[in-house]
């Protein structure tokens, strides 16, 4: 039946006529009439470029815009399709041409980035089917003969896509506009038979169009070389016994969960049914499977209704290759063997529909980056269904396959060489467990035996390097770089896959290195510092309010410890920190290690990790995160689509969390003011100027190598920020907002101040937010002034002097900065994905600076386990000098120093070179942090700098501090990195302080 439209131009209904007579429609493969969606429609050549010109096959008949040479045969068929039901079927004979006559748009790199927001290219992509592989090829020709033209080998059977950036990886100079694709098969005498499906020109990110063995690009993906010898010594029988053992307990591994049951099997069945995957005459049939960053080529953001209606239907695989892992966990746990058979066929139909696909060695289908989170589960099915997949002969092509896929993780872990690449915590988190049942399933044993060799002395080197500039990572402080930054949403998950790696390969004769398990034990012992249980939001990255958590890795704990870190056996340190994180009891100890440990206390004092430019003070069941950024560490990942309003997650921030959720303490999204991030102070903006200045990720840096942390000993704490923004946004980001702010963590109390709060924004007012939480049934006590406040809504003007108890029981005493507002309201606010509204009732307070301040200043004390009784006490003692706890000895824009007299400690966070002159110091020579506790005979002190000194691909470098001291003094054990001069009465301490680490020294008075 033909479509209307036809009937006005006679010269297309008599090409489709003659096409029709040339059986160009075959009877077997023609579609049903009826189904006439009408996709195929000429492209405006003005909508948005981010509109993907997509041509599909899904109408009744042949479109008027196809033409073929005389003797080739054309049809539409609902055999084989990708998008929709149907797809051309092209019989061709030598030389034939195939011919899209419509328009075709293209955009320069520029053009494309300035849609996209990020480099990009207007990529071209086709989908192919060929039934049998054949040494020629096709070739495409855009327009003109001078116009862009490529070569696609058909050297293959099954889907393949190819997809090229017209600029970069076609002969030929393309035009805005191209009238018209031309398909000319190959010199070929024997002919053969193709389907065409899903022709389409669209912006795509520049990175991602790989060549294969179809296409030529000139991003090229290498394939992975293991470089084993040609030559290889004899398996031994301990290295035989070592390999059944780890894959017997990896197989353990991912069987370990729920039993099976009635439920769960008619749940399977009923997935299985929704895919409607079938085989008949030997031709696999089933809905389109894709990658989700393959939809990045289609912007699905701004398909056409009809298009968008076509790629709905598509099929993540991912939710696929998680489903075959959940058919084989069926297989291997049942004892029916009627059902084994059942999960067994579904399975391996499901493995034929992938290949058939085009998930096969060979073939990039564009692209397959983050191929390891779309894929994990695929591998671990692998494993499980290893018999019935040999059996089928569907081993071998699979694992040619995944390992092929793999190659994106080639430098980045696959091929097993330590390098700036090799520690990426998404191979651990994604794929490292994948690559050890890639080398377990390899057929030659004295290969598989030489590989897992070469496995644990990579893996070992690898966790044990600390990689150069921002490269992925374990830190000498105990962070762990992702994304250039130390960031939790990654590492704890790497954490997790690493400690069990450790776990299974230990006593056997791939073991991890000491060096390396202790590297993984220092890192894993950090994180449960920084969480409590879960991470500060200033350090969550994209992911505020996500849920990252500590509880979800404790079994990496618990499988650390028992690999050790030492000749010693278990590691008890570990094994009390697992405990604890999971609320365990000593009876849970014995069961779990066989010995009597019990859980650790929470972990208690003061914490550096200048690598992250962060400082945690810990008291009792509270965790204190102070957040900066500099020229090392990014402010907050900001994405136009997760964290949009993160701006101020590091502007000095100090948020106080309480053990638990951090829900049940009120830090939930619902409602949550993003300008009002705690302990920052920020310029109080509405929602769009908040919201991401760009339009893929934002990572801020300033030219600052300050901001960090130093502690004294562990027990005390110092935080220096100093806030510069970036020229970039001046609409959107305030170039002259500056401020300089120190945090000191004293005992039970914490010392803020801050000064040359300036900007130019007279339209927003300038604020130091106090605190800010969701109000929940934890923490919906609140004290003013002795007044215990019940009231909602309540608003309060509070003026210095005053005080006030939040809901966690911290106390706050504001010595000075201005007018402080005290909210418990329901507050409106937006979600950080999608902007949509969102609402919760806070308590919420802050000092207001005022529109545009200049040079402003703030100082106020937090009391970490504050009763009315505590506050009115220290009330009491700030109104005499000679009882204030504290003394703020400078606070200007060369340094902040505070002496706290209860401790006896004084903490100094110098901007720059500065002279201190007080009992101690006399001049710090460069930008540092230093603690002093001294007394007439001994000092201890605390030397840090976070200038970390390094750049993308180097190490950090020695910076040197020079502290000149008041007095004669010596160390009082030698020290390498410190060297002593005296001048006279003075004495120049010079620090070589390297990756940000604080230096502990004492001193004895001469």
């Amino acid at each position: 039946m033909l479509n209307s439209k036809f009937l006005g131009n006679k010269r297309k209904l008599a090409v489709i006529i003659s096409l029709l007579f040339c059986s160009n429609a075959y009877s077997d493969d023609h579609v049903n009439p009826k189904k006439d969606i009408n996709q195929a429609q000429s492209i405006d050549m003005h909508n948005n470029p981010m509109q993907s010109q997509i041509t599909s096959f899904e109408e009744s008949s042949l479109p008027e815009f196809i033409s073929v040479s005389e003797k080739s045969e054309l049809g539409v068929t609902t055999k084989r399709a990708v998008n929709g039901n149907q797809s051309l079927v092209w019989n061709w004979n030598s030389g034939d041409t195939l011919k899209i006559n419509k328009p075709f748009r293209y955009y320069t790199p520029d053009e494309a980035k300035a849609a996209y927001g990020r480099s990009a290219s207007t990529v071209f992509s086709i989908w192919i089917y060929n039934e049998k592989p054949s040494d020629g090829e096709l070739n495409f020709q855009f327009g003109s003969t001078g116009n862009s033209n490529f070569t696609m080998k058909l050297n293959f059977t099954g889907w393949r896509s190819a997809g090229l950036a017209f600029h970069r990886d076609m002969k030929g100079t393309p035009a805005s506009e191209m009238k018209g694709l031309t398909i000319t098969a190959p010199n070929s005498p024997e002919g053969g038979k193709i389907y065409i499906d899903r022709v389409m020109v669209s912006i795509d990110d520049i990175r991602y169009q790989w060549a294969d063995y179809q296409v030529s690009t000139q991003l090229v993906e290498p394939e992975i070389d293991y470089g084993l010898p040609g030559s290889l010594p004899e398996v031994t029988p301990e290295e035989l016994r070592a390999i059944s053992r780890i894959k017997s307990n990896l197989t353990d591994y991912y069987l370990s969960g729920g039993q099976l049951s009635d439920k769960k099997i008619a749940k399977i069945r009923k997935h299985f049914e929704d895919y409607k995957l079938r085989k008949e005459d030997g031709v696999v049939n089933g809905p389109h499977i894709v990658a989700k960053k393959q939809l990045t080529l289609y912007q699905a953001k701004y398909l056409s209704p009809q298009d968008k209606k076509l790629v709905d239907k598509y099929v993540d695989l991912r939710k696929f290759t998680e489903f075959m892992q959940d058919v084989a966990q069926v297989w291997h746990k049942t004892n029916d063997q009627q059902l084994k058979m059942e999960m067994e066929a579904m399975y391996l139909l499901m493995s034929e529909h992938l290949l058939d696909q085009g998930y096969q060695k060979g073939s990039s289908l564009v692209t397959t980056h983050h191929w390891g989170y779309s894929t994990r589960s695929w591998y671990a099915s692998m494993l499980l269904m290893e018999e019935p997949l040999r059996q089928a002969g569907l081993l071998k092509p699979i694992h040619d396959s995944l390992l092929w896929y793999s190659r994106e993780f080639k430098e980045r872990g696959f091929d097993m060489k330590v390098g700036p690449k090799s520690s990426d915590l998404d191979y651990y988190n994604t794929l490292s467990l994948a690559h050890i049942i890639m080398l377990l399933l390899e057929d030659d044993e004295q290969e598989r035996a030489a590989l897992m060799h070469k496995f644990g002395k990579f893996i070992s080197g690898n966790i044990a390097q600390t990689p150069p500039g921002y490269a992925d990572g374990f830190r000498p402080d105990g962070t762990a770089f992702r994304h250039k930054g130390n960031y939790p949403g990654y590492s704890f998950s790497a954490f997790r896959s690493a400690a069990y790696i450790a776990y299974l390969l230990s006593d056997t004769p791939f073991e991890l290195s000491l060096e390396a398990r202790q590297n993984l034990k220092k890192a894993m012992l950090s994180a449960r510092i920084y969480s409590n249980p879960n991470p500060g939001v200033g350090t969550n990255g994209r992911r505020p309010f996500y849920g990252i958590s500590i509880n979800k890795i404790a079994k990496g704990y618990r499988w650390l410890a028992l690999a050790g870190t030492d000749d010693s056996g278990i590691d008890q340190e570990l094994a009390a920190a697992y405990l604890r994180v999971v609320n365990g009891t000593k009876k849970d100890g014995e069961a779990e290690f066989g010995m009597p440990i019990v859980p650790e206390n929470h972990p208690q004092g003061a914490y550096s990790f200048n690598y992250a430019a962060m400082g945690v003070y810990r008291y009792q069941d509270k965790m204190v995160t102070m957040k900066g950024w500099n020229k090392y560490v990014w402010s907050s990942e900001i994405y136009r689509n997760a964290n949009r309003y993160g701006r101020y997650q590091s502007h000095g921030s100090v948020q106080i969390q309480k053990w638990g959720d951090e829900k049940q303490w009120g830090y939930n999204q619902n409602g949550w003011d993003w300008n009002r991030m705690p302990g920052a102070t920020t310029i109080h903006l509405p929602w769009e100027l908040l919201d991401a200045p760009n339009k893929h990720t934002t990572m801020l840096r300033n030219k600052i190598k300050y901001n960090g942390a130093t502690d004294l000993k562990g027990k005390y704490g110092a935080f220096g920020f100093v806030l510069q923004n970036p020229k970039k946004w001046p609409n959107v980001i305030d170039p002259s907002f500056t401020a300089k702010k120190s945090v000191f963590s004293f005992d039970n109390r914490l010392i803020l101040v801050g000064s040359n709060i300036s900007n130019s924004k007279d339209e927003f007012a300038t604020e130091t937010t106090l605190f800010q939480y969701g109000l929940t049934q934890n923490t919906q006590e609140m004290w003013v002034n002795g007044e215990k406040i019940t009231s909602f809504p309540y608003e309060q003007k509070l003026e210095v002097g005053d005080w006030l108890i939040d809901g966690m029981g911290n106390g706050y005493y504001v010595v000075e900065g201005g007018d402080v507002n005290i909210h418990r309201k329901t507050q409106q606010s937006r979600d950080n994905q999608d902007k949509t509204p969102t609402s919760g009732d806070f308590a919420t307070a802050w000092i207001d600076h005022g529109k545009a301040p200049d040079n402003a200043e703030y100082e106020y004390i937090v009391i970490l386990d504050a009763t009315p009784e505590k506050m009115v006490e220290l009330k009491a003692k700030m109104a005499n000098p000679d009882m204030r706890p504290y003394n703020v000895i400078r606070k200007d824009d060369k340094a902040h120093v505070v002496e706290d007299k209860e401790s006896g400690v004084t903490g100094y966070t110098a901007f720059g070179y500065a002279r201190i002159s007080d009992k101690w110091v006399k001049s710090i020579s460069t930008s540092s942090i230093v603690m002093i506790k001294g007394s007439d005979k001994t000092l201890e002190m605390s030397v840090a700098n976070p200038d970390l000194n390094m750049d993308k691909e180097t190490l950090s470098q020695v910076v040197p501090v020079s502290i000149t001291l008041n007095g004669a003094w010596s160390l009082a054990e030698p020290m390498d990195n410190v060297s002593i001069k005296r001048r006279g009465s003075r004495t120049v301490v010079t620090v070589e302080c390297k990756d940000g680490l604080p230096v502990q020294l004492d001193l004895n008075k001469v």
